[in-house]
């Protein structure tokens, strides 16, 4: 997981979610004190400059595990096909359903993994009628007073609380391992993609050792890759940088 910038300024918001048929949806969701789970309240959140904004901001990645996403087409799921993540579940925070500090890009198999879960150290919040104002940006004042144990890719940078050993991801930080758990983000598909990265890394330094060249272009590479932030698991790389000293004892 690495943090994302999302601008919520007002004439950054795609306009789906500013329309009158989603104030519609989200009105009668207030009403009813719950969210309606069918399809006409599914494709709200699901418009095409929803959908190709968040693409843009993550990368095409997912927020969670940050492997490359693929469009879902004819509703057939993939575990890596495309798919809008609430980060408040709308089935108990039915006002946010159409909140754009609410939804995340993610893969299916996440979405899945994570569902409805959201532990927090506080009560959770109630709807109260002043919430309808600022109805995109509310997540920080939330997250203030809910303290949640899922982190929010979107507030918080969590490089120096993760650790890798061969491809697998885990954490000290209660929070962080709360959010790798929920997710799976230590599913065994992940773990092996991300250990074909560090040894690819051991690898191109071994071939260089072996004919006395320098390596030091290859973590000049590394760095580059995570500059531009088009590759598959940034935070990994960031940490195999971090960590080089150890990577060239075990090349």
């Amino acid at each position: 997981m690495i943090k994302v910038r999302k601008d919520l300024a007002l004439d950054d918001i795609p306009e789906s979610l500013n329309e009158r048929k989603t104030e519609t949806r989200r009105n009668t969701c207030i009403r009813d004190n719950k969210y309606h789970q069918n399809k006409k309240f599914h494709e709200r959140y699901k418009q095409e400059d929803i959908t190709e904004k968040l693409s843009k901001i993550y990368k095409n990645k997912c927020a969670f595990c940050e492997q490359k996403i693929i469009k879902c087409e004819n509703n057939n799921l993939e575990d890596c096909s495309s798919t809008v993540e609430h980060y408040r579940p709308k089935s108990t925070y039915y006002w946010l359903a159409y909140s754009w500090d609410n939804l995340l890009w993610c893969c299916h198999r996440c979405n899945q993994e994570k569902d409805n879960k959201f532990k927090t150290l506080n009560e959770p919040i109630i709807y109260n009628d002043n919430f309808k104002e600022n109805i995109h940006s509310h997540t920080q004042q939330y997250n203030e007073i809910e303290k949640p144990f899922m982190i929010n890719p979107e507030l918080e940078s969590i490089l120096n609380k993760l650790t890798f050993c061969k491809g697998k991801i885990d954490s000290t930080d209660k929070r962080v391992k709360y959010t790798i758990e929920t997710c799976k983000l230590d599913r065994k598909e992940l773990n092996e993609k991300r250990k074909k990265v560090i040894d690819e890394v051991i690898k191109k330094v071994n071939s260089k050792k072996l004919i006395n060249e320098d390596y030091s272009d290859i973590f000049k590479n590394l760095f580059t890759d995570i500059k531009t932030e088009e590759k598959e698991f940034i935070s990994l790389r960031i940490w195999i940088l971090q960590n080089r000293a150890n990577i060239l004892e075990l090349s």
